[in-house]
């Protein structure tokens, strides 16, 4: 076991998360409509980062995610619920009554405004987000180490059973494009390419280059087709790896790796500040509209991360996570 891979702070993935976080923010621009594939960049770290978290320590893996997920998940339902009774113009794609909340809050999949999708829209990948984690979970209960291998048979028998039902969205192999990422990436010897910098260069340029395709195809031509995995997932593939060895071992600058933090907070909160600049601004030039969006959010984003998340984090932590 490479122990110096299990002590390596991942800067360039943390600031990977805010890049795929900012371009779903784009996606959700009335004059944009693009960068979706941020999706399909978060699954991919988050295939990764399992496996690794998993590797050493599989204490509360559960409860760690929990924690981690879902009290600002609740939060920002509740602010749509409420906004949901004061303005429903800016809620108009949701659908709220007593059964939607319920299964909203417990990540279970239903069909509102005929989308599946939950009261917080962005929150669909959440749905996915928590069946990889108990996937992954009970994998592990099975066998530890072919955790990885399990994980991906039933993933693709998901794939294959919701095919029969009509539903095609293949997203959930980009977890298993992760899972191989771990593997791969735990194996280098990246002392080779510690003082060659042309390498490291060349990498970034490959994974630039793959986000500039992602940009050129258009989101609503796959947004759930079965070719996504394979127009979407592969170059956020090449794009998570590409990053991870050029920056492995580099100190990437503080707000690069700070957007990476609040990543999540942006992630959540950016979806509604959009809707009301697409609704009430959308006179504002197209530069402007971008630039308005993408600063508040990023100060909402920043609020949240350190008033809420952080705080509230640390200390479910410290209650609920008792060392064994």
């Amino acid at each position: 076991m490479n122990k110096t891979f299990y002590n390596q702070r991942f800067d360039g993935v943390q600031a990977l998360r805010g890049l795929a976080a900012v371009s779903v923010l784009l996606h959700h621009i009335s004059c944009i409509e693009n960068g979706a594939f941020g999706v399909d960049i978060f699954f991919c770290i988050s295939g990764f980062i399992m496996m690794y978290v998993s590797q050493l320590n599989t204490d509360h893996f559960l409860w760690k995610r929990i924690i981690r997920i879902v009290p600002m998940y609740y939060f920002i339902t509740l602010i749509a619920i409420i906004g949901y009774n004061i303005n429903k113009d800016i809620f108009d794609r949701t659908v709220i009554d007593g059964k939607y909340i319920l299964q909203s809050l417990f990540f279970v999949p239903f069909t509102g405004s005929g989308k599946i999708m939950p009261i917080v829209k962005v929150g669909w990948t959440l749905n996915y987000e928590m069946m990889f984690y108990v996937i992954i979970w009970l994998s592990m209960k099975i066998s530890h180490k072919y955790r990885s291998l399990i994980a991906s048979v039933v993933l693709v028998a998901i794939v294959l059973i919701c095919k029969g039902f009509g539903f095609t969205n293949t997203v959930l192999i980009e977890f298993i494009y992760g899972m191989a990422a771990y593997h791969i990436l735990s194996g280098i010897k990246y002392e080779k390419i510690r003082d060659k910098a042309y390498m490291r260069w060349i990498l970034l340029f490959v994974a630039l280059m793959s986000y500039v395709f992602l940009w050129c195809v258009k989101y609503m031509d796959y947004p759930g087709s079965l070719k996504r995995f394979i127009i979407k997932g592969i170059p956020a593939f090449i794009i998570f790896m590409c990053v991870f060895i050029a920056t492995y071992g580099v100190k990437v600058p503080k707000p690069f790796v700070f957007l990476g933090d609040i990543s999540y907070s942006l992630y959540l909160a950016h979806y509604y500040v959009a809707r009301v600049f697409n609704k009430y601004f959308d006179f504002i030039p197209g530069a402007m509209h971008i630039v308005c969006v993408l600063g508040i959010s990023l100060i909402l984003a920043a609020i949240s991360y350190n008033v809420f998340e952080k705080k509230l984090n640390s200390y479910l932590r410290k209650k609920l996570l008792v060392k064994g």
